[in-house]
């Protein structure tokens, strides 16, 4: 989800489904790495269902050689 807004820090707002109960909650926590993947524990608040959520990171490396940085800003301009 898109940031609205100037935050201090990044705000985390997701939306998970209980597999026990089909309710849906909202979540705050962050993903963890684990072993290349990212994983959270959750609690369903309505049933107190113990179940793991997990996705796959997304690689990403920097630019190749020979590639322009983009420009941030032009200063003087």
């Amino acid at each position: 989800m898109g940031q609205k807004g100037t935050h201090t820090w990044d705000m985390i707002l997701d939306y998970h489904c209980c597999p026990e109960c089909s309710y849906i909650f909202e979540s705050r926590q962050p993903f963890e790495e684990v072993f290349g993947k990212l994983q959270k524990k959750e609690v369903c608040p309505r049933c107190s269902k113990h179940f793991l959520v997990a996705k796959e990171k997304k690689v990403s490396f920097g630019p190749l050689i020979g590639e322009p940085q983009p420009i941030e800003t032009e200063w003087g301009s």
